[in-house]
């Protein structure tokens, strides 16, 4: 295990006895997932388990590439509506918060164990996998009990706050704590420290030790997970990455990638020359061009055979076949149609195909996963709405109308402009659509200032009348 996966397992693994200890509590996160989530993080980070400087193995970061075409598919054009009065106009603010991030935040959940969306009262904190640990499910796998953790430096110290939601009987229970530890000279601070005052640290000073609060029926927070079985640990709230099927893939893709760079690098033109001549040139200080390499007679090189040349093979060709194979694997794994990535010869560049309408596979997991942070995110404005309770002063409105006015709107992935826009033309030259309408769907005119060109047009283009009256 590499330096940064193994201090990323003692994090884990501290939250773990942290929260066990501070709350006399057991949490739900096994030592198989501990590890799962180490490797999910360094795969995306760019040092995954197989980087390998010795044998000049390197990463191109697909997993991560994988994680953010995935999200840009599924938060496509996504707009949220609520209908109601002042504390829907305030869920909807919330909502817009939200969607100003929201493809990071569900690409970085696509890429490890899931990610946390908690409200504080006044916006939304956002939580990765190591930073959570859950402490009660339900047997859906819908986490009831949480832990989480935040850390913030300030004059010298080190401030860890935990936070404990859960439910005890019919009531719904948030502790805080606070400890503090002075950061070394390394910038390093071992351990939580003492036990200190939330109020020593201004963004934590308006929150209570405990609090419990009645009628909460859904937790204060809101778990993003990709849809798909965990079977890593098939008794853990926790998920797994979209690509967690094909990290042998990955790595075969990053060998392949590898050797076809190493391949290029050492494909330079050489010409050895016996090494008398080179011999000669460094003794009258003539500089010799890179290309020219000196090689003792008996080596490939002959009195018959004086000049020598290297012209390496490159297998360009079968490398791209063999890319393309591998690429289909991870596009069938993932859940998407086979070949929605594939390495351009043209270009050389790895990409994510347009999709069409009868790419089903594909369809079918945006669908699946734009149901679960459609879910997710219903989840988190209802923890809004009771957070408004707590500490907004807008007038509370029945939860069960807001959530039924509520509206997600998801961009069409098969989506394409251009024939979108030849079909539009077609129409407005049947004219079984107003020209107008056109201009405005297509050239970013108003409707006024559509209807004002036409009508111009129109003028202009007219025959003039004739005078009958001119001559006389």
């Amino acid at each position: 295990m590499g330096i940064i996966a193994w201090a990323r397992t003692v994090i884990d693994r501290l939250l773990r006895k942290d929260a066990k200890d501070i709350f006399k509590t057991d949490v739900q996160l096994s030592s198989a997932m501990e590890t799962a989530i180490a490797t999910f993080y360094n795969v995306t980070s760019g040092n995954p388990p197989w980087k390998d400087r010795e044998d000049e193995v390197d990463t191109i970061n697909f997993a991560g590439y994988i994680d953010d075409v995935t999200a840009g598919l599924v938060t496509l054009d996504l707009d949220i509506q609520i209908d109601g009065q002042g504390r829907a106009e305030l869920l909807k603010k919330q909502a817009d918060y939200v969607l100003k991030v929201i493809s990071d935040k569900v690409s970085e959940g696509l890429g490890n164990a899931g990610i946390m969306f908690k409200p504080n009262g006044e916006n939304i904190d956002y939580v990765e996998a190591g930073n959570f640990a859950p402490t009660a499910a339900d047997s859906n796998g819908d986490i009831k009990g949480c832990v989480f953790r935040t850390t913030l430096d300030r004059n010298g110290y080190r401030y860890t706050r935990y936070e404990w939601q859960r439910y005890e009987g019919e009531l719904y229970r948030i502790t805080n704590v606070a400890y503090k530890k002075r950061i070394g000279s390394t910038g390093v601070a071992t351990g939580i420290g003492r036990p200190c005052d939330l109020a020593e640290v201004e963004e934590w000073a308006e929150l209570e030790p405990d609090v419990y609060i009645a009628n909460v029926e859904k937790p204060l927070f809101a778990f993003f997970k990709n849809p798909a079985p965990n079977r890593i640990d098939r008794d853990s709230a926790l998920g797994v990455p979209i690509w967690c099927n094909c990290i042998k893939e990955l790595k075969d893709l990053d060998i392949a990638w590898s050797r076809k760079g190493t391949e290029t690098e050492d494909s330079k033109h050489v010409t050895y020359l016996p090494y008398s001549a080179i011999r000669y040139a460094k003794d009258n200080k003539v500089k010799l061009p890179r290309t020219l390499k000196g090689v003792e007679m008996g080596v490939g090189v002959s009195d018959e055979n004086m000049i020598h040349e290297h012209v390496a093979t490159l297998l360009t060709e079968q490398r791209i076949k063999d890319i393309n194979s591998i690429l289909a694997m991870i596009s069938t794994k993932c859940g998407f149609s086979q070949g929605f990535f594939q390495l351009d010869e043209k270009t050389g560049m790895m990409t994510a195909t347009q999709v069409e309408a009868d790419d089903q596979e594909t369809i079918r997991t945006i669908k699946n996963i734009r149901d679960a942070l459609e879910e997710c995110i219903r989840q988190l404005l209802y923890g809004c709405n009771i957070m408004a309770d707590l500490y907004s002063d807008t007038p509370p409105e029945l939860w069960e109308n807001m959530e039924e006015s509520m509206v997600f709107n998801f961009g069409d992935i098969t989506y394409n402009y251009q024939e979108d826009a030849a079909n539009w033309w077609k129409y407005r030259i049947q004219g079984d659509v107003p020209a107008w309408m056109y201009y405005v769907k297509f050239e970013g005119m108003s409707e006024d200032e559509a209807r004002q060109m036409i009508e111009e047009a129109k003028k202009e283009n007219e025959p003039e009348e004739p005078d009958l009256f001119k001559n006389e």
